[in-house]
């Protein structure tokens, strides 16, 4: 299985916030952020402290 991810940038409009039990505690702001997507096409916010924070479709726009 490969660890291959693509990279690109998301706008997020509005505080995202981590689904209880797995992550709740993460939170992505509102703005311009860097993002990954796995081979699935699950797409995660790249935090500041290099952690992933796994996005739904409605909660972002594609930038880039």
């Amino acid at each position: 299985m490969s660890d291959e991810r693509k990279q690109f940038k998301i706008y997020l409009p509005r505080m995202v916030h981590g689904d209880f039990p797995f992550g709740h505690h993460l939170v992505a702001q509102p703005g311009v952020h860097d993002a990954v997507a796995n081979q699935h096409g699950a797409v995660s916010v790249v935090l500041a402290e290099g952690k992933l924070l796994g996005v739904k479709p409605d909660e972002y726009e594609r930038v880039q």
